[in-house]
């Protein structure tokens, strides 16, 4: 994950088409990455744009299993700053 301040709030994932070959499956990431960014009000969070970058492992996950995954990443970034 990174943080870009910005002065629009923005959600941005990059998924290589070396980890997932078919756009079906990139798509789906998106949409569970966008879904749990929605559900948990994280884009309240952030001032500016969150740029995510997805990896095979990911893809592999449950729903509620990416969600934790998410929630860590946004937990420890926010612990740093």
């Amino acid at each position: 994950m990174f943080y870009k301040d910005s002065s629009c709030r923005s959600l941005e994932i990059s998924i290589s088409k070396k980890y997932f070959k078919r756009a079906v499956d990139r798509n789906k990431v998106k949409r569970i990455i966008k879904e749990i960014f929605r559900r948990d009000s994280m884009s309240e969070i952030f001032c500016g744009e969150v740029i995510f970058s997805v990896f095979s492992p990911f893809g592999e996950l449950s729903y509620g299993q990416a969600r934790e995954e998410i929630n860590k990443v946004v937990d420890s970034f926010l612990s740093q700053n």
